[in-house]
C-alpha cells in the first residue's frame, strides 16, 4: 500500500513534516533514488525510454507542483527534468507519488529513477496561455533556482503559452 491509499494524515499542513511511517517512506524515496546526474544537464541525448515522456503534466487551476528529474537505467548519464501537479494530490510528494506510479504502470516507462528535485505552486491555465510558478514545498524545502527552472522547462514544453512567470516567494 502507498501513502496515497492511507485514510491517515501524512503531512502537518503547517510545517510539511511528515506525521506516519508510510509518508516518511515516501519523502525518502522521493529524495533518496538516483542522485548520478547533476541537475543543469549533461547534454547528452535522451533515449527511446526519457524521450517518450511528457515533460510538463499539469492540472488546470492552483495546485501543488513538483520537479522531478527522472533516470532510466538503459539510459546511462542521462535524465529529463519534469514537471507535475495533480488535481487530486494534496501534498508535494503525493505528486511525485503519483508520477512514478504512472511511469511503472505503462511498460515502456517501467523502471525510470525518480528524484525530487523541488516544488511549490503553480497557476497553470492552458485556456488563457497563462502559467504562474510560485512558493516552495514544505516538505521538500526551499531549493533555490527551482521555480525559475520549472518555468524554463514550461516555456519550451509548451510555446503556445503567452505568459509563464516565476517568483519564490509565497506559499
Amino acid at each position: 500500500m502507498d501513502a496515497y491509499d492511507s485514510d491517515q494524515p501524512l503531512f502537518c499542513d503547517d510545517t510539511g513534516e511528515a506525521l506516519n511511517e508510510a509518508a516518511r517512506k515516501l519523502v525518502l524515496s522521493a529524495l533518496a533514488e538516483d542522485k548520478r546526474a547533476e541537475v543543469e544537464g549533461d547534454g547528452k541525448t535522451l533515449g527511446a525510454v526519457l524521450s517518450s515522456i511528457p515533460v510538463v503534466d499539469c492540472a488546470i487551476g492552483t495546485w501543488k507542483y513538483v520537479q522531478v528529474q527522472l533516470t532510466h537505467p538503459d539510459e546511462p548519464d542521462t535524465f529529463v527534468l519534469v514537471v507535475r501537479s495533480y488535481n487530486h494530490c494534496s501534498y508535494h510528494a503525493e505528486n511525485y507519488q503519483e508520477l512514478m506510479r504512472r511511469l511503472r504502470r505503462d511498460a515502456k516507462t517501467k523502471g525510470c529513477v525518480g528524484r525530487v528535485i523541488g516544488g511549490g505552486r503553480i497557476r497553470f491555465d492552458k485556456g488563457a496561455g497563462v502559467c504562474e510558478v510560485y512558493g516552495y514545498s514544505k516538505t521538500f524545502g526551499r531549493t533555490p533556482g527551482c521555480n525559475e527552472k520549472t518555468a524554463d522547462i514550461i516555456r519550451k514544453a509548451c510555446p503556445e503559452f503567452k505568459k509563464v512567470s516565476w517568483s519564490d516567494s509565497g506559499y
